[in-house]
C-alpha cells in the first residue's frame, strides 16, 4: 500500500495526461483549420474528438490541481482572515473533509451515470465510441482527487499551512 501511495505522491500522472491532451487538441485543431482553409475539407470527427479531449483534460486537471498544491481555487478570506489563528487549522481540515465528501458523492453518482449510459448502449456520433468511456472520466477523476486529497491531508499536512 505504501508503494501505491508513494507512486501517487511522486508521479504527476494526471498533470502529464492533461498536458498531452492539450497538445493533442492543439494539433487536431490546427490540422482541421489548415485543411478547412486550404483544401476546403475537414474531418467529421475533428470537432467531436476535440470536445471529448477537452472534457478529459478538464477532469484530469482537477485531480492534478490537488496533486500540485493540495487545494483548488478557494475563497480563503473567511478561513484565513476572519477565523482566529488557533481555529484556522480546524476550519481548513473541515473544508478538506467537506471536499472529500463531495468527491465521494461525485464518485457514487458518476458510477450510477456510467452504468445507465452503459445499459443504453449509446455511442458518439462521429467516432462511434461508447459514451460510457466519455462519462467514465467523472468517477475516475473524482477517485484520483480523493486519493490526492488524502495524501495532502495525511502525508503533507496541508491543513497546517496557510492557504492563499
Amino acid at each position: 500500500m505504501k508503494k501505491i501511495v508513494d507512486f501517487f505522491d511522486r508521479t504527476p500522472v494526471t498533470k502529464f495526461l492533461s498536458s498531452i491532451l492539450i497538445m493533442a487538441m492543439a494539433v487536431v485543431m490546427t490540422m482541421n483549420v489548415i485543411l478547412r482553409y486550404f483544401f476546403h475539407f475537414s474531418f467529421n470527427w475533428g470537432d467531436e474528438i476535440l470536445r471529448y479531449m477537452c472534457v478529459y483534460m478538464a477532469f484530469l486537471g482537477t485531480a492534478a490541481a490537488f496533486h500540485d498544491c493540495g487545494v483548488h481555487v478557494a475563497v480563503t478570506v473567511f478561513s484565513e482572515k476572519v477565523i482566529p489563528e488557533k481555529m484556522r487549522k480546524y476550519v481548513r481540515i473541515l473544508c478538506d473533509i467537506i471536499t472529500i465528501i463531495f468527491l465521494i458523492l461525485i464518485i457514487y453518482f458518476g458510477f450510477i451515470l456510467v452504468g445507465r449510459v452503459m445499459k443504453s448502449g449509446q455511442a458518439s456520433a462521429a467516432l462511434r465510441v461508447p459514451m460510457y468511456f466519455i462519462y467514465g472520466i467523472v468517477p475516475v477523476s473524482a477517485i484520483l482527487s480523493v486519493i490526492q486529497m488524502l495524501i495532502q491531508i495525511f502525508r503533507h499536512k496541508t491543513f497546517l499551512k496557510v492557504r492563499e
